[in-house]
């Protein structure tokens, strides 16, 4: 059963799709909120917060998102762009004396924020070094040389990109994604949080796998296997449930939020108006949606194309997370949109619930565009 549903005339569909899931059991917790123009037009959510079924979800429920932030990550180097401590194009060496580049080219922060600075997985050294350690796996970064010349491969950063952004932000002497963030957070008036505050962790949901080898797709793969097990613990719903995680800053896939709070995120900077644009500037703005890289992608194993923080392919911008959270503007259709989910499995969730939003958003505000 839904626990809350609220939307404008017309969108009652999307809210019947959330409910079948929940009703049927192939979603144990979620939340959804769609915004248009500023305006939430649909928020609903249903099932519970915790594994044994006793806290209903609710709208201020938080869960982990994980890649969904790295849009977040983005931004927080661009705002250190904007206030000159970095640049897009120069050397990273330039600030961060201690990193080990390639021989044959140099790596920028833009090959950073665009997947291609060679350095998508944590070296054998991250194998013992727990999730909380940021400056210990900082430094197993800064010391492992790239894999592939910088800006030559495709490869989703999976679990480095935040310590890649943040390693260098200490550096430059900026501030981290984790205080961007909050500062970010409070200008839009939501919550998004990478580590959990002390008084927030009995509001966070707890990730559980809705299907034995849930992750099978991705650790089938050597590569992947590797980009998403170092440091461990980061696919395990008992390590991931503990405060110890919770109150980590893991930027590249420990997002916490709520709904609302990324579909904000993605309304916001859809507008040329926005706080975003206000915070960024219209250039870096136009930049950070620019595509900046596409082909292959080694670690996604498909075709990618990557703005500087967010997947621009199709037509949309936004972000998955494994498991199923996903959230994105869509400036065909005129909306933005976050499904955050604790049921752990793939995007056929977000995917049904979408599909209703789109076939019935038109009639149901107009056709805002």
């Amino acid at each position: 059963m839904l626990t809350y549903a609220h939307c404008v005339p017309g969108l009652e569909p999307a809210l019947d799709v959330l409910g079948d899931l929940v009703a049927s059991g192939a979603e144990p917790g979620a939340g959804v909120s769609v915004l248009v123009a500023g305006r939430e037009v649909l928020a609903a959510g249903g099932g519970t917060q915790d594994a044994a079924g006793r806290t209903p979800w609710s709208e201020r429920t938080l869960v982990q998102t994980y890649s969904t932030g790295k849009p977040l990550v983005a931004v927080a180097a661009l705002l250190a762009v904007r206030d000159r401590c970095l640049t897009l194009d120069d050397p990273l060496v330039t600030w961060w004396p201690a990193y080990r580049d390639h021989p044959e080219g140099a790596t920028t922060l833009r090959h950073v924020l665009s997947h291609t600075a060679g350095k998508p997985v944590f070296g054998p050294d991250a194998e013992h070094v727990p999730p909380h350690r940021a400056d210990a796996l900082v430094d197993v970064l800064a010391g492992q040389a790239p894999a592939t010349v910088p800006g030559q491969q495709l490869a989703e950063h999976a679990s480095t990109y935040g310590h890649l952004v943040d390693g260098l932000l200490a550096a430059a002497g900026a501030p981290s994604v984790r205080d961007r963030t909050r500062q970010v957070a409070a200008a839009l008036g939501v919550e998004l949080w990478f580590g959990v505050e002390p008084g927030d962790l009995d509001r966070v949901a707890d990730l559980e796998p809705l299907a034995d080898g849930w992750a099978d797709g991705y650790l089938a793969d050597p590569f992947a296997r590797d980009a998403l097990t170092r440091p461990p613990g980061l696919l395990d719903p008992a390590y991931l449930r503990t405060e110890a995680w919770r109150r980590t800053s893991f930027p590249a896939v420990g997002l916490h939020a709520d709904a609302r709070g990324l579909a904000a995120f993605y309304d916001d900077l859809s507008r040329e108006d926005g706080v975003l644009a206000g915070l960024l500037g219209a250039d870096l703005r136009a930049e950070m949606l620019r595509p900046q890289a596409s082909g292959p992608d080694a670690f996604l194993r498909r075709d990618a194309e990557w703005s500087l923080g967010f997947n621009v392919e199709g037509g949309e911008v936004g972000m998955g997370g494994i498991g199923g959270s996903s959230a994105w503007w869509s400036p065909a259709h005129g909306y933005a949109m976050a499904y955050v989910t604790r049921g752990l499995l793939d995007h056929a969730r977000v995917d049904a619930v979408a599909t209703a939003v789109e076939q019935h958003l038109a009639d149901a505000v107009g056709g805002v565009r």
